[in-house]
């Protein structure tokens, strides 16, 4: 009985030793957003540099958009 359990033991110490090191060590999807907070960043650039021509160009296509609700009606 005390032999399983120390075997258990054991493995349930190998599996969390392995998780850890390929936690630590393994990259994968590093990269991938590396490339997602790059583009989020240059998004945010965008929108605070043409903020002002921005908020024109939507106030005019909502009230394109509400005159021909209103024509249509």
């Amino acid at each position: 009985m005390l032999k399983k359990i120390g075997q258990g033991l054991m493995t349930a110490e190998l599996k969390i030793k392995n998780s850890i090191y390929r936690f630590f060590h393994e990259e994968k999807g590093g990269t991938e957003i590396v490339a997602i907070l790059l583009i989020i960043i240059i998004l945010i650039a965008i929108v605070v540099i043409f903020k002002d021509k921005l908020s024109v160009l939507l106030d005019e296509l909502f009230s394109r958009i509400s005159n021909d609700v209103k024509t249509d009606l």
